[in-house]
């Protein structure tokens, strides 16, 4: 009776001498050996390196000066030495650049003009005002014209070119040649100035006219004002 060969069980490899092969070794057969499940070690966040230089975003230049330049203001703004001080000491100790403080120095000086032009733009508000009521008045907006020429009459008739001048420009400076109830009155007063009425003759002068049928003397026709 011929040896046999054990039965090998489905799915297990022999080697060629009828052996039980490994099974972690590969096979003629092609069989995939087992691989390692030990999960590859990573590093941690905390051994990552640095961002390099060529990486990191520029730093903004700035910062307070040793001295600042002088700063730029408008025409016509006068920024006193001693505010200058004052700030430049405030924007140093902020380490503001020269540009940023200049930004603020921009902000004041708009400010400060702002303030300083709102009296006078109530004032010319007020002037446009007036003119309106003036030419819209039943009194006077029709007769303008004459009531300005009669002022002007009246002010020339003061005899005194200096004084007739500083009073027009006073009325200019101070706006009141634009008020209505000044108009008015002093409209009303220019008339009885210089609004002559009729004069009535009594007749020729007996000093300066001879009687009818009077010759008279030599030194009469040469001086007709003697007595």
């Amino acid at each position: 009776m011929s040896e046999t060969q054990p039965t090998t069980p489905e799915g297990v490899a022999r080697t060629p001498t009828g052996e039980i092969a490994n099974q972690g070794q590969t096979t003629s057969s092609g069989t995939t050996p087992q691989t390692s499940t030990t999960p590859t070690e990573t590093p941690s966040i905390a051994n990552q390196p640095g961002e390099s230089v060529a990486n990191q975003k520029p730093t903004t230049e700035g910062g307070a000066p040793e001295a600042y330049a002088t700063w730029n203001v408008p025409e016509g703004f006068q920024l006193d030495e001693s505010v200058s001080k004052e700030i430049g000491g405030l924007f140093k100790g902020m380490n503001l650049s020269q540009e940023q403080g200049q930004k603020l120095v921009d902000f004041y000086t708009a400010k400060t003009a702002e303030s300083a032009n709102q009296p006078y733009q109530v004032w010319q508000e007020t002037q446009e005002a007036w003119v309106k009521e003036v030419k819209a008045d039943r009194e006077i907006g029709p007769r303008l014209n004459e009531v300005k020429t009669t002022i002007s009459k009246a002010i020339d008739g003061l005899n005194d070119p200096k004084l007739a001048r500083d009073f027009r420009e006073a009325m200019d400076y101070t706006g009141a040649g634009n008020n209505p109830a000044f108009i008015k009155a002093f409209w009303k007063l220019a008339q009885m100035v210089t609004e002559g009425g009729h004069v009535a003759g009594s007749g020729p002068s007996a000093a300066s006219q001879k009687r009818a049928g009077e010759v008279p003397s030599a030194a009469r026709a040469m001086y007709p004002n003697l007595p």
